[in-house]
């Protein structure tokens, strides 16, 4: 009864208004509309290859180069390989150097006549490049049974108590960092009650096979249901320079099931403390 007290006070806390559109959350939702574009015209791995960083990661499911992935693989034209995706969501760091976005996408095998749309949910965090412009490091989807839904246009993400704090990249990175080790072994035991503790009321959890539960206490009961207790080894984790918005990824294990990868978008509230926004499993 407490943890589902506690759970339904952190929901409420974090239900927030919309909130305006910071310059460097619109520039770069507008460069994943552009990548988006580029793609119908030069397909998908030739589109991937322009628009992601040099060092940017794919995982199998421990960390690899996603350009030399992309290269090692044909290229398709967009009218064999249709992929359609636009962001709807997101949120970009104080600082202006890091930031995710997240929407609906679609895939359709044009070479399978009996083929039918393929659903999906897509998550990807950018970096700005020494150059000003935004590519990306991590893109990662899931593939649930239908069209995913979102409010109508672009919104940012509701996170009303937005950290402003003194730590240095560092020191943030390192704190994100324990955060995502101390939620993987809380996991072992008790994973609702684990993410209920770092879930606000508008996170999202995105795995294959299922519409993504939203909001912490939606997560809680979906992971009690399917997932009551995982092992997760955490890779790697890094915060913005502004300390208040980062990334980690690592691998986890469900019982019968072969090693997966995750990838967790973290943002800070005003007292310091790490809340996972957005969950993956690939």
């Amino acid at each position: 009864m407490k943890s589902i007290v506690a759970t339904a006070i952190v929901s409420a806390v974090f239900m927030a208004p919309q909130a305006e559109v910071p310059a460097a959350l619109q520039t770069m939702a507008d460069t994943e509309r552009a990548f988006a574009e580029a793609c119908t015209r030069k397909g998908i791995r030739d589109s991937f290859l322009e628009y992601f960083a040099d060092d940017a990661v794919a995982f199998n499911p421990a960390p690899i180069s996603a350009k030399e992935r992309l290269r090692s693989r044909p290229a398709r034209p967009f009218g064999e390989a249709e992929l359609r995706w636009e962001p709807r969501t997101g949120d970009v760091a104080a600082s202006g150097e890091l930031g995710w976005l997240t929407g609906p996408s679609t895939f359709t095998d044009h070479t399978d006549a009996n083929a039918r749309p393929q659903a999906g949910n897509y998550l990807s965090v950018w970096r700005r490049q020494p150059n000003g412009e935004w590519r990306v490091f991590i893109d990662i989807g899931s593939q649930p049974p239908g069209p995913v839904t979102f409010a109508p246009g672009f919104i940012r993400f509701a996170f009303p108590s937005r950290y402003v704090g003194s730590e240095s990249q560092d020191q943030a990175s390192k704190s994100l960092l324990a955060a995502d080790r101390a939620l993987n072994t809380a996991a072992v035991k008790d994973s609702a009650g684990a993410y209920a503790q770092v879930m606000t009321g508008t996170s999202r959890l995105h795995r294959n096979g299922f519409m993504p539960p939203i909001g912490s206490i939606a997560i809680a009961a979906w992971l009690k249901q399917y997932a009551p207790s995982m092992t997760s080894k955490t890779g790697a984790a890094q915060a913005a320079r502004s300390g208040d918005l980062g990334y980690s990824y690592g691998t986890f294990e469900v019982p019968s099931e072969k090693p997966h990868a995750y990838v967790r978008v973290w943002q800070r509230v005003a007292t310091g403390k790490w809340f996972v926004v957005a969950d993956v499993a690939q």
